[in-house]
């Protein structure tokens, strides 16, 4: 056996090369992957029956080379890679092995080894399923549950032992008395009786270890956890001299379990001071309070992932930005909390940037858990584009406000201060950089960020999953961060394993086949689907006949294994389809329902989803069944819904769209891709890595399966997908700017004809020079997208350049040095750096003719008002023409709605819109004839099944993107470009002046009332049952204000508990928001001192001595040392309930204790 250095790195350099002993690892998991029970299925691959023996050996071996060279001083990262195939090794055997007296044991010393890798999220799932009913002993149960992280549950293990006095002096010595009476005469009895005392006596000392450990934790004492290590190494040794083999194992693994829960715990990482001469604000208090609350979580969070552990070391560089490029569910957020905390402690804001509202949602969800608790407020600014009232008074005093983009950018260009106390800007998805008209806008806001005045003293920190390597990385990053060195923080690591696979489905057998890659093993389930029919014909149908149909069967055979399983479709638009088929399906008898989940538990996601398609939409069917359809054009409330009970495991299958790749925080053990393509070519490879990410949930699951199902086209289906697993191809972070303009003057050159740059140039610089280029040699279709795609690309760049160049009144004569200006440094200038000179005189030539263009063919007041409203040159000319009426009608609509004139208010909105619909970018996709009356209906408080009963989805997608999003964005171009051409000196009313958006919030929430819109806008998630409760008790409020005293109302009060009230429907929803502080509240932490009377049982404790209040039923006022020892008791009468931490520290005085409470107010008992 190896025993030097040396030769135990060698040994384990050879272990953990892929193919050792003839691939052992790969063959186990290879069986692991199709093994159920320790049973193969029918014409499965052979494995040795000797296998299983053959990868415990192993793995036990590799695991003690990995201890032994940790405790001769060896390279750690080493160390970890044997720790981790040491536990797939062992995992092979156990996860889905026979079930024998063993097997538990050998998943606790699986899970055991995740962890020394520093994978507890793969120990947690190695542990979790069973262990209330596992064959452990007390010992190895409480190591168990501290790698679940169930803290309470150590400490009542603890409690427990000590209170059952079984390992009590007495008993001890009484039991070593037996034993030494029975070796007189019978030596092999007496032998076991002693045994059975040093087990005993070895129990209490691991637990006394165990409180020492749970009391470090809490206290954040170095100390404590080396006097835990010293216990447990008195323990091994005697384990080891009596030959007690489970007992040694579970003290030689804790020793290094505990030493490395410390290393990585919050306490040991996060930095209590900051860099030389740094303010670092309230930060050590408000970090005291984030590991307190993060500890006392049902699952207590302690540690930091590897992936994490660079980045939180610089929370505290307040002036460094950095970009993070972590894989998809490896931590990013928690970074992002932890730099969030180090802002608020300097009594500094934070914005949140999410490229979507549905991920601002799942933010803003995310960071209320993490923030309530420490007193700070979040909130999500929802909606349009536009920016209401409430916007502004968020972004003026919440803590941390979430956004997306565009919302953000809209209240910045009216007011710039609104970001003066903001220290913190996350962008989040922060990839999303490139050619579309959204990147163009976010690239261009990005840069006038960076080009603040007060840039310094604000930090941003930029999250992706997808980041590329090479010059692209470096350029975004040095732009980011300023050229900054060590800007990067880049790291592969993740908490599960990825496996890739496919369904392949033979026409000829009927039967699909199940094949997965495990290194250069492929496992295969021949009869993984089989084909069915309806009846018993010889020529009947056989089923599946579809792609979809065979995603679905795949996704059902993987939930029938206990799975959970996530769909992706490629397209938005099959997602309702797919939805349809699972119904279709299940009524053909095709396949069974699956475990409906309770009434109750669904009750609020279908209150709002009947409100928006009625009862019997597929969607509402699919969710009875614990099926969620998920898309980005799902009504917010009802998303939001959805999303909590993903959030809370009740839904087993999620179809979704394209949604899932912009960073929605959707997971399951298995990935099911409906396709690979979108629109004729495969998905991007960085969109497919995002995507895939989303297999395998941290905590739940070791790995996750991603699987292509392929009905029909298998070669072009199966080619496809191995180029896109194959591919490490990150996302394209080319300039947008510098795409789009290339791609316009490229074109102008093709129609030219032109050999040179000047030739270009010299085209451009002209009157008709930006005029739609038309080729010779392009016709039909292509022609027809060109024409249509020239004006799109020429107002995103047009938008771009008011974007860099503010609202500032730049004379002629100087644009183009300030435009030089505003470009340095810039990611456009760094990516234009590395072309050649002919090409970067070309693109800095034809963006400053284009600035020229649009100075010569607009005025300062102008260009002003297209800044504000987000415009480019011609659609803001388009809305100049246009602007006296609309802002007319957006008056008339304002006055009529606040005096409660329906019809008046009715008309002038539809008007507006009509005029509105026509100017590009306010122009939805595809509006039905029918629209005005749709929109008449929305506006009236028509349910909106009874509104489009014909095209439920149709009218739902209409109301999303058309009334809700394009509509107000319209209307707030209008007010701002109103504002820019305001005449200080008149004293008219005008849309710029009047002071409510009421058409806007009536457009977005569907109603006239202005009180029912307050109601919605305010979280109150049923659109009916606000537009009732305020008509029933005729409320007139307009205003946060007048709706809180409207809620503390006699009358409204008394209704709460009504079951009816405000509907029967919409009751649980509005008992959720009005619950105390409205949902989700969290009561602030504090951390107060108390001292307390103490009565000792002998003497005093010495003054610093560390204690832990409180044991078990009867002992609830009892005091312990560290070890749990009972020493005294407290005179407090505390509160059992109480969720925070008790941190005692012994004074030395004989009638008192002086603690800290760490939690809300609720620990004594009045």
């Amino acid at each position: 056996m190896a025993t030097t250095l040396e030769e135990l790195q060698a040994n384990i350099e050879a272990a953990v090369t892929p193919g050792y002993r003839q691939k052992l690892l790969a063959r186990g998991q290879a069986r692991g992957m199709i093994w159920r029970a320790g049973l193969l299925p029918i014409d499965a691959p052979h494995f040795s029956p000797e296998l299983s023996e053959d990868l415990l050996s192993f793995g036990y071996s590799l695991l003690l080379h990995g201890l032994r060279y940790v405790d001769l001083g060896g390279n750690f990262s080493l160390a970890r890679v044997a720790f981790e195939v040491a536990a797939e090794s062992i995992e092979a055997v156990v996860a889905r092995g026979e079930v024998n007296e063993n097997r538990d044991f050998h998943r606790l010393i699986a899970g055991a080894a995740y962890h020394l890798g520093h994978y507890s999220a793969r120990a947690y799932s190695m542990l979790f399923e069973g262990l209330g009913q596992s064959n452990l002993s007390v010992v190895e149960r409480c190591l168990a549950q501290l790698m679940l992280r169930d803290l309470e549950g150590v400490n009542v293990a603890v409690s427990n032992w000590v209170e059952s006095g079984v390992g009590s002096d007495s008993n001890l010595i009484e039991a070593f008395d037996t034993g030494i009476d029975a070796e007189v005469e019978d030596e092999d009895a007496g032998e076991s009786g002693v045994i059975e005392a040093m087990t005993l006596a070895l129990e209490g000392n691991f637990l006394s270890a165990m409180s020492q450990t749970l009391l470090a934790l809490e206290r954040g004492e170095h100390s404590l956890i080396l006097q835990a290590q010293a216990r447990l190494e008195e323990g091994l040794s005697v384990a080891g001299e009596l030959n007690l083999v489970t007992q040694w194992w579970a003290h030689r693994l804790a020793i290094h379990i505990v030493g490395g829960l410390w290393a990585n715990s919050f306490h040991s990482l996060l930095p209590s001071q900051g860099p030389a001469g740094a303010d670092v604000g309230d930060w050590v208090h408000l970090r005291k309070l984030l590991i307190a609350s993060l500890m006392r979580r049902r699952r207590a969070e302690i540690e930091l992932w590897p992936s994490q552990i660079d980045a939180a070391k610089r929370v505290l560089e307040f002036e460094a930005n950095l970009v993070l490029s972590l894989p998809t569910s490896a931590g990013k957020t928690r970074i992002a909390e932890l730099c969030i905390l180090a802002c608020l402690a300097r009594g500094k804001r934070v914005v949140f940037v999410t490229p979507l509202r549905a991920l601002s949602a799942q933010t803003e969800v995310s960071l209320r858990r993490t923030f309530g608790p420490l007193g700070k407020t979040v909130s999500s600014l929802y909606g349009s584009i536009g920016t209401s009232s409430s916007d502004v008074d968020a972004l003026k005093s919440l803590d941390i406000v979430v956004s997306t983009p565009e919302k953000l950018d809209f209240a910045l260009r009216s007011d710039p201060q609104l970001l003066d106390d903001i220290g913190l800007v996350v962008l989040d998805e922060g990839h999303m950089i490139g050619l579309g008209e959204r990147e163009v806008r976010y690239e261009a806001q990005i840069q006038r960020l960076l080009r603040r005045a007060d840039a310094a003293s604000r930090r941003i920190i930029c999250l992706s999953a997808i980041l590329p390597d090479g010059d692209q990385l470096i350029d975004f990053t040095a732009w980011l961060t300023s050229d900054r060195e060590n800007g990067l923080i880049k790291n592969d690591w993740r908490p599960t394993r990825l496996r890739f696979g496919e369904v392949d489905w033979n026409p000829v057998s009927k039967l699909a086949q199940l094949k997965i890659v495990v290194g250069d093993e492929h496992p295969f389930v021949s009869k993984f689907v089989v084909g069915k029919t309806l009846n018993a014909n010889k020529n009947a149908k056989v089923y599946p006949a579809s792609q979809t149909d065979l995603c679905i069967l795949s996704a059902w055979r993987l939930i029938e294994e206990g799975q959970s399983v996530l769909v992706f479709c490629p397209l938005r638009v099959s997602v309702v389809p797919f939805a349809k088929r699972i119904i279709e399906m299940i009524q053909q008898g095709l396949i069974v329902p699956m475990l409906t989940p309770p009434a109750e538990v669904l009750a609020s996601a279908l209150a709002v989803g009947v409100e928006w398609f009625g009862p019997d939409h597929e969607i509402l069917k699919c969710l009875r069944m614990g099926v969620a359809v998920h898309h980005g054009e799902l009504p917010a409330s009802f998303r939001k819904e959805v999303e909590r009970l993903l959030r809370d495991g009740v839904l087993k299958l999620t179809v979704s769209s394209p949604t899932l790749a912009q960073g929605l925080n959707l997971a399951a053990t298995s990935l099911v891709f409906h396709g690979h393509a979108r629109k004729g070519a495969p998905i991007d490879v960085s969109e497919f890595r995002n995507v895939v990410g989303r297999a395998g949930r941290a905590y739940i699951d070791i790995e996750g399966l991603v699987l292509y199902p392929m009905f029909d086209k298998h070669e072009k289906r199966r080619t496809a997908w191995a180029n896109l697993i194959a591919s490490t191809k990150g996302r394209e972070m080319e300039s947008g700017i510098l795409q789009l303009l290339y791609s316009l003057l490229v074109r102008i050159a093709r129609k030219l004809d032109a050999p040179d740059v000047s030739t270009v140039l010299d085209y451009v610089a002209g009157q008709g020079g930006w005029d739609f280029p038309f080729l010779r040699s392009e016709t039909g279709w292509r022609a027809a997208n060109a024409a249509e795609e020239w004006p799109r690309h020429l107002t995103s760049l047009d938008t771009a350049i008011f974007s860099l160049l503010g609202d500032a009144q730049v004379p002629d004569e100087e644009i183009e040095a300030t435009l030089d200006e505003v470009l340095t440094s810039s990611l456009f200038m760094r990516r234009m750096a590395r072309r050649d000179g002919l090409i970067q005189n070309l693109l800095i030539g034809g963006l400053k003719a284009r600035v020229n263009f649009i100075w010569s063919n607009s005025s300062a007041l102008q260009r002003r008002g297209y800044f504000l409203a987000g415009l480019g040159l011609a659609s803001g000319q388009a809305l100049d023409s246009k602007a006296k009426e609309l802002e007319s009608l957006l008056l008339q609509a304002n006055v009529a709605v606040g005096e409660g004139e329906v019809e008046m208010a009715i008309q002038a909105i539809i008007g507006f819109a009509h005029i509105a619909f026509e100017i590009p970018p306010f122009a939805p996709n595809g509006l039905p004839g029918n629209w005005k009356y749709i929109l008449e209906l929305w506006l009236r408080g028509v349910p909106v099944p009874h509104i489009g009963s014909n095209d439920p989805d149709g009218t739902v997608s209409l109301i999303e993107g058309a009334f809700v999003y394009n509509l107000p964005w319209a209307m707030e171009a209008v007010r701002v470009r109103a504002e820019a051409h305001l005449d200080l000196f008149s004293n008219d009313v005008s849309v710029a002046n009047y002071g409510r958006a009421h058409a806007v919030a009536a457009i977005e929430t569907g109603t006239l009332s202005v009180a029912a819109s307050t109601l919605i806008k305010a979280g109150f998630a049923s659109r009916l049952g606000a537009i009732h409760a305020v008509t029933v008790t005729a409320a007139d409020f307009d205003s946060s204000a007048g709706m809180r005293a409207w809620l503390l109302s006699a009358e409204v009060k008394a209704r709460r508990d009504n079951p009816s009230w405000p509907t029967v429907e919409s009751h649980e929803l509005w008992v959720d928001f009005t619950a105390p502080h409205g949902s989700g509240y969290t009561k602030p932490w504090l951390a107060t001192a108390y001292t307390g009377p103490v009565t000792w049982h002998g003497l005093p404790m010495p003054p610093g001595t560390p204690l832990r209040l409180g044991g078990g039923p009867g002992k609830e006022n009892a005091i312990y040392t560290a070890d749990f020892k009972e020493v005294g008791k407290i005179g407090y009468a505390f509160n059992q309930a109480a969720v925070g931490l008790s941190i005692a520290t012994a004074t030395g005085a004989a009638n008192e204790i002086a603690f800290e409470y760490i939690g809300p107010n609720d620990l004594v008992v009045l």
